[in-house]
């Protein structure tokens, strides 16, 4: 028996389907950069209130 070709309009339901996932990874991985940033910055800034308090006692 031969195999069934899919309609069209399941193969455009896949390509939906595809782009869609990839769309959110996508703004998964800006989520988590942008969150690493954060982080980053948070940090950066703690560190340099440090210094700042150890520069006055000092």
């Amino acid at each position: 028996m031969a195999k069934k070709r899919k309609s069209d309009a399941t193969r455009l339901d896949e390509v939906d389907r595809t782009m869609y996932t990839t769309f959110c990874s996508a703004a998964n991985s800006l989520s988590q950069l942008y969150t690493q940033a954060m982080n980053h910055q948070r940090l950066s800034f703690q560190a340099g209130e440090r210094h700042g308090l150890v520069l006055m006692i000092v």
